[in-house]
């Protein structure tokens, strides 16, 4: 769909606060609290932007995570995104072309939890016909964006089950209306507003808006790349790919020496481009694999971008 300019500005101001009232992004935009819910609803449904509470992984103490890829029998693959997209530890799922089908990145509060998962569901689904592991070791860029680095903390210590219920509740809809929210958990509406502020305010969760790059068209080639480094120069390749605006996150590995990267290029030529000029010549690099990204089927971060005008 056509992104106006108008558009740009709503989504540029939604990525800061995602909670902002219709009179406030209008007021900030220099249009009518109308026009900006017509607006919304139009980028909403259109898939264009969701918006989520993004959940701080460093506060909630999800310390075990990993990308996996799938490969998956092609009457299949719709259904496990969908069942992949409805757990809430599951960061993203997306569809890749390329040697395998499904990239999707999961984090857990410990390593019990997450190979629970990968013995217990993934392997029980039907469909499934190879999976690849990528442990990952340090998050270099990603977080970082939306929250402070800290050491993993005790969840259980700090939030109650219902501060639970509203993240991951608002991490599926970060608009969500709090009487509904009140309702599901049983509580007072005037509860839900409490705690979704010191969420809020204790830096557990940020409500923003969540770009879709499968949607938006100055973004229309993406990839993951995984690169297989020379130890010693992986926190080298690591500080140099780190300030590439093209560059949406990159992690290192446990399971191997490698790192992978996340771009975003506005075509299949600039992406071409980047591979070629700015990661095929690393020093100690050797090998690159890439999974070229079809469609985003569910993410809860997205990047802070500066959208073009063009």
């Amino acid at each position: 769909m056509k992104i106006s300019k108008t558009d740009r500005k709503l989504i540029m101001n939604l990525q800061k606060d995602g909670s902002l009232s219709f009179s406030d992004l209008a007021a900030s935009i220099g249009i009518s609290a109308k026009t900006v819910a017509k607006r919304m609803e139009r980028l909403l449904a259109s898939k264009v932007i969701s918006i989520r509470a993004q959940p701080n992984p460093y506060k909630l103490g999800l310390s075990a995570s990993a990308l996996i890829a799938l490969k998956i029998d092609p009457s299949k693959i719709e259904r496990i995104c969908e069942i992949l997209a409805e757990n809430f530890y599951v960061n993203l799922v997306q569809t890749v072309f390329g040697r395998m089908d499904i990239l999707a990145i999961v984090y857990f509060p410990n390593l019990e939890m997450l190979h629970d998962f990968i013995n217990n569901e993934l392997y029980t689904l039907d469909g499934v016909t190879q999976i690849e592991f990528y442990f990952i070791k340090e998050v270099h860029k990603r977080y970082e964006r939306f929250f402070k680095k800290e050491l993993f903390a005790d969840v259980q210590s700090k939030l109650k089950g219902t501060d639970m219920f509203l993240v991951k509740e608002l991490a599926n809809n970060g608009r969500a209306n709090p009487n509904e929210l009140a309702e599901k958990a049983g509580i007072h509406v005037s509860t839900v507003y409490r705690r979704v502020e010191a969420l809020l305010k204790g830096n557990f969760i940020k409500i923003s808006a969540v770009p879709n790059p499968s949607r938006l068209i100055p973004y229309s080639a993406n990839a993951y790349i995984t690169l297989d480094v020379r130890p010693s120069e992986v926190d080298n390749v690591c500080a140099s790919l780190y300030h590439y605006p093209e560059v949406h996150f990159i992690m290192t590995m446990n399971n191997r020496s490698g790192i992978i990267v996340c771009v975003h290029c506005r075509d299949t030529d600039a992406l071409y481009q980047f591979i070629k000029n700015h990661i095929a010549n690393l020093n100690g690099l050797s090998a690159i694999e890439t999974f070229i990204r079809a469609m985003v089927r569910k993410t809860y971060y997205g990047w802070l971008m500066e959208m073009p005008d063009a």
